[in-house]
Order: structure tokens, then sequence, then C-alpha cells
């Protein structure tokens, strides 16, 4: 065989690689977009259900960004502030509200997404901060593709490029092929139903639970985590207040024994922020259904109908101090913990 048909045999096959890899990074590319499994290029209509959860960050964001002018009380938080319906909020304060409720949601999360609204434009009249002193996360702009934020939020050029290529790169093909799997195959029954008109998310799931009374030991949070936490409120409600918005507390009804695991860190936690805040709603710890696992969807996430508990007795907004002292006593009936002072 002669070197120039050797040399043009091997361009040949060159070109068949380059071809190759060019086709193979096309098809990704396209699946991905195509695919979506997480909502980011193709939103989807006000009301769906679904099997995998999209990254409502991103839904969630584009609504307010469009429908600001729309709703005068906006719900931040987690999964855990997802839970409470907008339809009860309204009833009970006369608002009309949004729920940005997002999983693993974080007071850095939510200062970033105040700051954005603010810029808006579209500052509510009234901010809805549900509190889980067993939940003091700090996951400022996670990497996973589900959690990652809506870029207008975060507004740098670099972080725009990043969110494009995370969507269209090689995790989001698996996860694409992942979501094919589960819905043409497995077909298993929807997980989630979303109502993006309101941000309303029901879980669309139940587990048998049981809830012991009391925790099985004491639980302590570092304390600069604590600072932090209490830092990022006061920040938050700074920030309210020059935005002329009503910043709302909801004491979040987990089971009473998680509740009681964490007494010195609300007290810690209040020392810290009872300057700023006079009441807090909450659900009246001798309430039945916090040790009642039919109360709940899972260990983490509590009803619909215990949320709007929180709020719809006007006898269950209290002051702190009051708080602290029922979370004392109730503690005080459990055996084999020390003492709240």
């Amino acid at each position: 065989m002669s070197e120039e048909r050797q040399n043009s045999e091997a361009r040949l096959f060159l070109r068949f690689l380059w071809a190759v890899a060019a086709g193979s990074l096309l098809l990704m590319l396209a699946v991905n977009y195509f695919s979506d499994r997480y909502y980011v290029f193709h939103p989807r209509g006000d009301a769906f259900l679904e099997v995998l959860e999209p990254n409502t960050r991103v839904l969630k964001a584009a609504v307010l960004e469009e429908r600001c002018d729309s709703f005068d009380t906006v719900i931040m938080g987690s999964s855990r502030a997802a839970v409470y319906r907008t339809g009860d909020l309204d009833r009970a304060f006369g608002s009309r509200a949004f729920n940005f409720g997002v999983a693993t949601g974080s007071l850095p999360d939510i200062l970033d997404r105040l700051e954005w609204l603010d810029e808006l434009g579209c500052m509510p009249r009234r901010i809805v901060l549900p509190l889980s002193i067993d939940r003091l996360r700090f996951t400022a702009r996670p990497n996973d593709l589900l959690r990652k934020e809506y870029p207008a939020i975060v507004g740098e050029a670099a972080y725009r490029r990043e969110f494009l290529l995370s969507y269209l790169g090689i995790d989001a093909f698996f996860s694409n092929l992942r979501a094919l799997w589960e819905k043409r195959v497995k077909r298993p029954p929807a997980r989630f139903q979303y109502n993006l008109a309101s941000g309303d998310v029901e879980y669309l799931w139940d587990r048998n639970l049981e809830f012991p009374p009391c925790p099985g030991e004491e639980m302590r949070a570092d304390p600069v985590t604590l600072d932090r936490y209490a830092d990022y409120l006061a920040r938050i409600r700074d920030l309210a207040v020059a935005g002329g918005s009503e910043l709302v507390l909801f004491w979040n009804p987990i089971p009473l024994a998680g509740q009681l695991a964490h007494v010195d860190d609300a007290r810690a936690l209040f020392d810290h922020i009872g300057g700023f805040t006079r009441e807090i709603y909450r659900v009246p710890l001798d309430d039945p259904r916090l040790t009642d696992g039919s109360a709940f969807h899972d260990k983490g996430h509590f009803k619909p109908e215990l949320a709007a508990s929180v709020y719809e007795d006007s006898e269950n907004r209290v002051s702190p101090a009051q708080l602290l002292d029922e979370l004392a006593a109730a503690r005080s009936t459990c055996p084999g913990l020390p003492a709240v002072p």
C-alpha cells in the first residue's frame, strides 16, 4: 500500500471520528434541549402533574418576573414552605399570595430573591417566612441541576453561561435518560402536583408514620451556624422594612419531638432576633396532630391542613417568649432530657 493511500485513509478515518464526535455532541444537546427534564427551556402550563421534581426555582421565578403585579404576598422558604396553600392564606389575610417555596431553600437564597424583587420594583406588601429550627442550612447556589438558581436572580454573566452549559451537558443527558425511563417504562404514579399560577405544590404521597411525643436526645446546632442564621434573618428584615414590606414569621409545625429536641437552639435564636419580632404564628404544642403521623406526608413535610392551622386561629399568634415558655414546659415532661432554664 502506497504512503499516499495510507495518508488518505488516515484522513478519512479522522474525518469519520470528528463526524461521530460532532454527531454525538449534537445528539446530546438536542436530547437535553427537547427532553428538558427540569423545564428550564420549555416551561409547562400553570397546572401539571409530575413524577420527578422539576427546577421550581426557575419555574416560579419566571412566573414572578412576568406577573409580580398580580401578588401582594410572597411565601419564601424551603419545600416545607411550599406546603402552605395560597388560597388558605388569602382567606386568612385578605391577600393575593404567591408561594415561592423551593426544594432546600435557605436564607441566603431568600435574601437573593428579595433583592431581585426589589430591583424589579416588585417587593410584596407582605413576606411570609416559615422557620424550621431543625434545619438551619446554608446552601446558596447549589450545583445540582434540580436546585440551580434562576439566572436573573444571580445576575452574573459567568453564572448565566454556567447555567446554560449545565443543562446542556453530560449530567443533564443522563438525567433526561432517567426521566424517559421513569415516565415511559416504569410509569409510576405522579408524586407532585403543581399550580404555577399560585406557586402551590401538592405532595402526592403518604407514609405510615409514628411520632413519639419526646425526642431521644437533645440536639444543638453549631453556635456559628445560629449566628449566621440570625444575621440573615436580620438582613431579610432590614430589606423588608426598606422596601415597605411586612415580615410575617411562621413556626413550622414539625413533629413535636423535633421541636423539643431543639429548645435551646430556639431560645438562642430568639435571643438574637427578639429585638425585631414581636410575634410569630404557631400551632399550639398540645395539638395532637403534632404526634400523629397521618398529619404528615413524611418525617420532614406536614400536610396543608396542619400548615393552615398555624395562622387561621388568631390565638395562634404569640410572642417569641410565650412560644419558648411552651417549648420549655413541654420539654419538662420528657424524661431523660435536661430541664430548660
